[in-house]
């Protein structure tokens, strides 16, 4: 006859509780993986980002009023600035919603909300 092999599952606890531990695998892909937060965070995180700039783009004053092209820039110290088509730097001056940057109609607007003119 063929070999008995014994399924009672007790005994294999005990015997799995005396086994010594096999050596780490040296490749990181041959690990056991014990969580899979690690996948679910990325994936958040790239849906968290595209829900803010979607938000961001919906919301600007140039997503609703087409034709406004004075440029609302928040500089490195924190200061607000506009700069009107024909200035040195407009054309070099981007927008980001994100730091708080945005276009404005007219410069009457772009005073009334705390921004000054570009000096040159």
């Amino acid at each position: 006859m063929g070999k008995v092999i014994d399924f009672d599952p007790r005994r294999h606890q005990k015997w799995r509780a005396k086994r010594t531990a096999p050596a780490q695998p040296q490749c990181r892909s041959e690990r056991p993986r014990t969580s899979q937060l690690s996948d679910w965070v990325p994936g958040a995180a790239l849906a968290t980002g595209i829900a803010i700039l979607a938000t961001a783009m919906l919301t600007s004053p140039m997503a609703s009023r087409v034709g406004c092209d004075i440029k609302g820039n928040v500089s490195f110290r924190g200061e607000r600035i506009y700069h009107v088509p024909g200035q040195n730097y407009y054309s070099a001056t981007t927008i980001n919603p994100l730091n708080g940057e945005r276009w404005f109609c007219s410069e009457e607007e772009a005073r009334k909300a705390g921004w000054r003119k570009a000096h040159w």
